[in-house]
């Protein structure tokens, strides 16, 4: 008899907390990545610049806070995914905070220098890859954002 009570008497708090929560839309990313190169065709061996632009669409200055001096980062894989820019995957940054600020409404565009290398680093200190087809992709990884840009396709030839 008490268990009966007890069921009645909480059967109306619980529909009471049947609600859908509240989940605010977002209609769009306020900070977006977006890649560009002079040609989706790199030479091994030629420099090449894969120019990384943030975009964003807020009404005030967006600061972004990083753990590392490495800010936006573009990996470049293989055609079977592997990652070979930077080597394994991993970025040489170096432990010191650091922010970036893109402006209301702004841009900010890094450039990268590429060869055809495994590495961003002057020509002559990183292996050559061979030619292929090889993805680009970049990302933040703020402390307090982050986005990627999907990987584009390109093909790096043989000189």
């Amino acid at each position: 008899m008490t268990r009966r009570w007890f069921r009645f008497a909480l059967a109306p708090l619980l529909w009471g907390c049947s609600q859908d929560p509240t989940i605010p839309k977002v209609e769009e990313e306020p900070i977006t990545l977006s890649l560009a190169f002079s040609s989706a065709t790199f030479r091994q061996g030629k420099a090449d610049t894969i120019g990384v632009t943030a975009q964003s669409v807020l009404d005030y200055d967006a600061t972004l806070q990083f753990a590392t001096d490495c800010q936006i980062l573009v990996t470049i894989r293989s055609a079977s995914g592997s990652a070979v820019v930077p080597p394994n995957g991993q970025a040489s940054c170096l432990p010191i905070t650091s922010k970036l600020v893109i402006p209301a409404g702004g841009s900010v565009t890094q450039r990268f220098v590429w060869t055809g290398t495994d590495n961003f680093t002057p020509p002559g200190s990183s292996a050559v890859l061979p030619p292929g087809t090889y993805y680009v992709s970049a990302a933040i990884k703020a402390l307090n954002y982050s986005t990627v840009a999907p990987a584009v396709k390109v093909e790096l030839v043989a000189p």
